[in-house]
């Protein structure tokens, strides 16, 4: 048995953030091993192959590996791994202290060995989250609320909200509004100057203005209008537009339902209605 637990595979075990991270790659280089990942406790399935080593997050030992990198490999490599660190990918832990135990002793054009593999799981993962975050920024929603902020809910599969909060500040800095990530528990939020990250699970959102709720139907009328039944291609619809996305897109509500409405109500409300009903299993995300 002791001589099973000698071969055992390190795997490291840190709190989630970006400094246990980096704390486990800086114990990494002073044990001078390569563990198998990095991860939090409750998102692994144990094994008897696998030794846990708890890292417990240290500041100073954080600073040290940030400065490290930026010095060896310079400012766009450390935001690489930032933006690799966002990934919902389980292994993302181990990519990232593989990536710098090579990188690290190689040197900066060493980032661009792809060939290695360290290097092309890396790049990998950073084009997965990169590719999310350019999905959100063609298909984020607002809506005004009757607070006046406008609000986007959305689900990506990444934690990209730091990546795109930038991109929507700088164009619509004349209108507070919030982006709420439900998957990841995180907000996003503009005042018209400046804007900074929330925690934030299950909120209470206002109901939308009417004002919102008729520029809605215009959007709805339009796109119904525009349509050329006969050329319908819903694989090509989904192609460009992929189905995860459609629940915050008032126009995918199905055109049935719209019919259905009471006159004084907007297709969306009516939508609203029907699915508090349990009448339909397509709800609209607020």
């Amino acid at each position: 048995m002791n001589a099973l637990m000698d071969d055992a595979q390190p795997v490291y075990l840190y709190d989630g953030t970006l400094e246990g991270m980096l704390t486990a790659v800086f114990e990494a280089f002073a044990r001078r091993e390569a563990p198998l990942n990095v991860a939090q406790e409750h998102c692994l399935q144990q094994s008897l192959l696998c030794s846990y080593i708890p890292i417990l997050t240290d500041a100073e030992k954080a600073e040290r590996v940030q400065v490290g990198v930026i010095n060896k490999l310079g400012e766009r490599a450390y935001d690489n791994i930032k933006q690799v660190f966002l990934s919902d990918d389980g292994e993302k832990g181990g990519v990232i202290v593989r990536y710098l135990l090579y990188t690290m002793r190689k040197g900066r054009g060493s980032c661009a060995h792809l060939a290695n593999p360290a290097v092309n799981a890396f790049e990998e993962v950073l084009r997965q989250v990169s590719k999310e975050a350019h999905y959100m920024l063609q298909f984020v929603r607002f809506a005004q609320l009757r607070n006046g902020v406008y609000f986007s809910r959305i689900e990506p599969k990444a934690s990209v909200v730091p990546l795109i909060m930038g991109h929507f500040a700088a164009r619509f800095n004349v209108q507070p509004f919030m982006i709420y990530d439900a998957r990841h528990g995180l907000s996003g939020v503009f005042d018209t100057e400046r804007w900074w990250l929330v925690d934030a699970r299950d909120i209470q959102v206002p109901e939308q203005t009417m004002v919102e709720d008729a520029f809605q139907s215009l959007w709805q009328t339009f796109y119904d209008t525009i349509a050329i039944e006969e050329r319908r291609n819903p694989t090509c619809q989904r192609n460009f537009m992929p189905k995860r996305f459609w629940g915050t897109m008032c126009e995918q509500i199905p055109p049935q339902l719209r019919n259905l409405r009471p006159k004084t109500a907007t297709p969306t409300q009516a939508a609203k209605q029907l699915a508090a009903r349990n009448q339909t299993p397509h709800v609209l995300s607020a």
